[in-house]
């Protein structure tokens, strides 16, 4: 049974991920995007990648808001998007998903209340083949990214901040970083590489593994130096060469951002290695990072509890402008829903504690109301 989960895991990646670093290629070609007079949306006629799709008239005036999401098939804010979807159907709204308002296009789409950019090369490799003509409602990104963008940091640093942006409801999404060689390698800590200069293959993502690997003096220039090479663990698979996995995305899931790690330790004898105390003092100053403990057993060949640090977080957002009814009737459908978040591919839960918190991103009113007479805000 594993070896088949393996194969079949082995065989969706290298399909679904293969075109992560695809060049980009524009669904409409020079052609002007504009709403009806309807409400509807209309877009010049153009070459297309995939297809671009008119859903007709949206917006909260007719409870039809479009949806920030991404992939269908098992991307967190893809799944998590249908979730939202079906839960406001209780309500008497009719949600539509943008599936390629992904990456860290989310925040600043719904910021800009603008229409969802073409479809990518890497877009259809992950089964999203329709764009939506429509702007942007409201949407799902990772926590972070929320408080990134209403910052103006990171990736927004250039176009932010996006001071409209409003917290609606937060879901927990725990990952760990970890740490893992090839168990014949010899490599008992990462600091033997930089000692003997090993020409080592490092396979990472994340902040959290880039901090990692600066601890350690890990960097591009002195990896290649020695003749070794660095590249990204999303999108590797079974047939990656490697000697170093390092990525804080460390789940036992199989969606795309995750699933190398089960791929990975499944095929493969890994040895996974402990953090020094000195560079988890280091890692628990990132944003949204706490200190955690990855338990036995966590993946194939996690043989002892592992003091490491982990984030947890998706959050569900729109902009100040959205009618309090609708907020709070997002609030509301997520919460009388959220049993069914135990079904999907990634661990998700709902904590009314954490729920209406975001790092420094407001909560919307309407979102806030909600709360208040459930009791979860004081």
């Amino acid at each position: 049974m594993a070896r088949a989960l393996v194969q079949r895991s082995l065989g969706f990646f290298a399909i679904a991920l293969a075109g992560v670093f695809a060049v980009a290629l524009c669904v409409v070609s020079g052609g002007a995007i504009a709403q009806s007079q309807t409400g509807g949306t209309t877009a010049q006629p153009s070459a297309e990648v995939g297809r671009t799709i008119d859903v007709g008239r949206t917006g909260w005036a007719v409870k039809r808001p479009v949806i920030a999401a991404a992939c269908p098939d098992g991307c967190p804010w893809g799944e998590l998007g249908q979730f939202v979807q079906e839960s406001m159907k209780d309500l008497g709204y009719d949600a539509i998903l943008c599936l390629n308002c992904n990456r860290a296009e989310g925040p600043r789409i719904v910021g800009k209340h603008a229409f969802p950019p073409a479809l990518q090369a890497s877009d259809l490799r992950v089964g999203t083949d329709v764009r939506v003509n429509a702007p942007i409602d409201f949407g799902i990104t990772e926590s972070s990214f929320l408080a990134s963008a209403y910052r103006g940091t990171g990736a927004y640093a250039a176009d932010g901040p996006y001071k409209n942006l409003r917290l609606i409801a937060r879901i927990e999404d725990p990952y760990a970083l970890l740490i893992a060689v090839k168990a014949d390698s010899g490599i008992t800590d990462l600091a033997q590489i930089v000692q003997r200069k090993l020409p080592v293959k490092i396979l990472s993502s994340g902040e959290a593994a880039t901090t990692a690997l600066n601890y350690y003096g890990l960097t591009r220039q002195a990896v290649t130096s020695w003749g070794g090479q660095m590249g990204a663990a999303m999108g590797s698979n079974g047939d990656t060469a490697f000697d170093v996995i390092i990525s804080d995305l460390a789940t036992p899931a199989l969606n795309p951002e995750s699933a190398y790690w089960t791929t990975l330790s499944q095929k493969f004898d890994l040895r996974f290695l402990d953090i020094p105390e000195p560079l988890l003092a280091q890692l628990a100053k990132l944003d949204g990072a706490e200190l955690i403990t990855v338990r036995w057993g966590f993946l194939r060949g996690v043989d002892h509890p592992i003091k490491t640090i982990g984030k947890s977080g998706e959050a569900v957002f729109a902009r100040d402008d959205t009618p309090d009814q609708a907020a709070y009737d997002i609030a509301r459908a997520i919460d009388d829903h959220r049993l069914a978040l135990r079904w999907f591919i990634r661990p998700y839960s709902y904590d009314s504690r954490t729920v209406a918190r975001n790092f420094d991103v407001p909560l919307h009113p309407g979102a806030a109301r909600y709360y208040r007479e459930k009791s979860y805000l004081r």
